[in-house]
C-alpha cells in the first residue's frame, strides 16, 4: 500500500505566535503575550498559568492532516456548520520578499503579523481526530490530531495558576487545632509534655494521643482540588459569607535568620591572618560544633497560623475553601474536610479507663463480688557488690506476700484497659459493683473505678463521674486474673 501523506494544516514557531483567541466557557477569551509572558487580554490580572498557555501554543506549532476533504459542500455533516471552537492564532512571520543577498543575517530580515483561524468541528469517534476548515476556505476540511485541538477545550480555571495551598511541613510543630461549626471543639497541646486536651461544650478532657496525631498529619498533605476564583468580589456566592466552618491551626515554624547571618559574614572578613592560621590549626575538632552553635543561631521561631474558611457544597465531593487573607476560592475534598468537621469532641476523648503507674503506686484496694483485699506495694533499695544501688519491689496481699508475677498479670490487665465509647447520658446503675478498685498513690491521692454489668456486650465503668463502657470478654479476663492472685477461682 502507498504511504499515506500529510498535508501541512498551519506552522509557526512557538516563540513567534502573540496571541491566541478561542472559546473558553462558551466565551470569546485572548491571551496575549507581553514581554515573553502570558496575559489575559481583558484581565491583566488574571493569574494565567504560563506553563499551560505555552504548552497550547506549542501544540499548535505543526499542525498535519493525514486526510484532505475537498469541495465540501455541507459542513453540517462534519459539525462545521456551528463550530464548538474558534482558534484564532496571531504571529509573527516573515516577509515572502526575498533578499538579493542570501547571506543577509536573520536580524535583517523583516516580520510581518499574521493571523490564521481553525474552526473546529466534530471529533471522529474511530481516529479520535477532528474536522477542522482554516480561515475562509470552507470547501476544504482536514481532519487533525486531538493533540492540537485538546489544549483550547478547557474551562477558564484550568488555564489560571492556583496558589499553594499552606502546608504545615513539621506537623509535630502545631499546638491548638480549633473547628467551629455546627460541631465545635478545641484541641490544645500542652508544649512540656506533649500531651493533648479537648474542649467542647464541656469541661477540657485529656485526648487520644494517636487520635489527635492523625490530624494533624493530614496538614501535611493537605491540597486545593481545582481553581474557582481569583479575585472573589461576593463571598455569599460560595457560602462563605456565613461559612459551613471555619478551620483555625496554630503552629510554629523555624525562619532563618538573615540579620545573624550578615552579622558572621561581616565578622569573618575582619579576621586577621594570623587569626586564621590559628583557627586552621584547630579547625579538624572545631568545625562541627562551630558549625552546629551558627547554625542554631541563625534560627528563630516564628508563631503562625492557618485559616481555612469553609463554604457551601461545589459537587457531591468537593467544598468551596478560602485560606487565610487570600481573596482566591478554591474546591477541597468533602472527605479531606470531614475528618474534622464532622467530628466532635467525644471522638477525641482519651479511652484509658483507669492508668496509675505502678511507679506511683502505693496501695490498691479491692472489693470483689463483696469481699475486700488490699494489695501492698513495698519497696527496698540496697546496693550490690559493685555499689551500684536496687531497688526491691514486693507485694503483699493482706499481709502474706504474693507472687510477683501473678499481681503484675492482673494489674497490667487492670490499667491497661480501653473502652469503645463512654455514656454520655445519665447513668443509674440497678444493682452494686462487681468490682471496685481504690487505687492509692504515693503521694496520697486516689482513684476509684467502679465495674457494673451493663449488657450482653459490655461492662459499665465508672471513674469519677464519667461512664466508660468496656467489651465485656475485657473485664472477663481481667476477673480471672484476680481470681488467679487471690486463690478464690472456681
Amino acid at each position: 500500500e502507498e504511504e499515506s501523506k500529510k498535508t501541512s494544516v498551519f506552522t509557526a514557531s512557538a516563540d513567534d505566535i502573540k496571541s491566541l483567541d478561542f472559546l473558553v466557557d462558551e466565551k470569546e477569551t485572548t491571551f496575549e503575550k507581553r514581554d515573553d509572558k502570558w496575559v489575559k487580554k481583558d484581565e491583566e490580572d488574571f493569574p494565567v498559568n504560563q506553563t499551560t498557555l505555552s504548552d497550547a501554543a506549542s501544540a499548535l506549532t505543526s499542525i498535519e492532516s493525514d486526510r484532505v476533504l475537498g469541495d465540501v459542500d455541507d459542513l453540517a455533516e462534519y459539525g462545521l456548520d456551528s463550530p464548538s471552537n474558534t482558534i484564532k492564532i496571531t504571529y509573527e512571520s516573515e516577509k515572502s520578499e526575498d533578499k538579493e543577498d542570501d547571506d543577509d543575517s536573520i536580524e535583517d530580515k523583516e516580520t510581518e503579523e499574521k493571523t490564521t483561524t481553525l474552526y473546529v468541528g466534530d471529533e471522529n469517534s474511530s481516529t479520535s481526530q477532528y474536522y477542522v476548515y482554516k480561515d475562509d476556505d470552507k470547501s476544504t476540511v482536514y481532519m487533525v490530531e486531538s493533540s492540537s485541538i485538546e489544549p483550547f477545550t478547557k474551562t477558564l480555571y484550568d488555564y489560571a495558576q492556583m496558589e499553594d495551598f499552606p502546608v504545615i511541613s513539621d506537623t509535630d510543630n502545631i499546638n491548638k487545632i480549633t473547628v467551629k461549626g455546627d460541631k465545635s471543639y478545641e484541641l490544645s497541646k500542652n508544649t512540656d509534655t506533649n500531651l493533648w486536651t479537648v474542649k467542647g461544650d464541656g469541661d477540657e478532657e485529656k485526648a487520644d494521643t494517636a487520635t489527635v496525631s492523625s490530624l494533624t498529619t493530614s496538614f501535611g498533605s493537605m491540597a486545593y482540588n481545582s481553581f474557582v476564583d481569583y479575585k472573589c468580589k461576593d463571598k455569599s456566592t460560595y457560602g462563605l459569607d456565613d461559612p459551613y466552618a471555619v478551620i483555625t491551626v496554630d503552629y510554629t515554624e523555624e525562619q532563618e535568620d538573615t540579620d545573624s547571618s550578615d552579622t558572621s559574614a561581616d565578622s569573618s572578613t575582619e579576621t586577621t591572618d594570623e587569626t586564621q592560621g590559628e583557627a586552621a590549626d584547630s579547625e579538624d575538632t572545631s568545625d562541627d560544633t562551630n558549625a552546629s552553635d551558627s547554625e542554631e543561631s541563625e534560627k528563630t521561631v516564628e508563631n503562625k497560623q492557618l485559616v481555612i474558611t469553609v463554604g457551601k457544597e461545589a459537587d457531591d465531593s468537593n467544598r468551596y475553601v478560602m485560606v487565610n487573607d487570600s481573596d482566591q476560592v478554591y474546591t477541597m475534598s468533602e472527605d479531606t474536610l470531614s475528618a474534622l468537621t464532622d467530628k466532635a469532641e467525644e471522638d477525641f476523648w482519651d479511652m484509658t479507663v483507669n492508668y496509675v503507674s505502678t511507679n506511683d503506686l502505693k496501695e490498691v484496694k479491692v472489693n470483689y463480688k463483696g469481699s475486700d483485699y488490699d494489695v501492698n506495694v513495698s519497696r527496698e533499695t540496697s546496693e550490690d557488690d559493685d555499689g551500684n544501688e536496687k531497688e526491691t519491689v514486693t507485694y503483699k496481699l493482706d499481709g502474706s506476700e504474693v507472687d510477683e508475677t501473678q499481681f503484675t498479670t492482673f494489674y497490667n490487665k487492670l490499667i491497661n484497659l480501653a473502652a469503645q465509647k463512654r455514656l454520655t447520658d445519665e447513668f443509674k446503675p440497678e444493682t452494686d459493683p462487681e468490682m471496685t478498685v481504690t487505687f492509692i498513690k504515693e503521694d496520697g491521692n486516689k482513684l476509684e473505678a467502679e465495674y457494673y454489668s451493663y449488657d450482653t456486650n459490655y461492662y459499665a465503668v465508672k471513674v469519677d463521674s464519667k461512664i466508660y463502657l468496656v467489651n465485656k470478654m475485657t473485664v472477663k479476663e481481667l476477673f480471672t486474673a484476680f481470681e488467679t492472685l487471690t486463690g478464690t477461682e472456681n
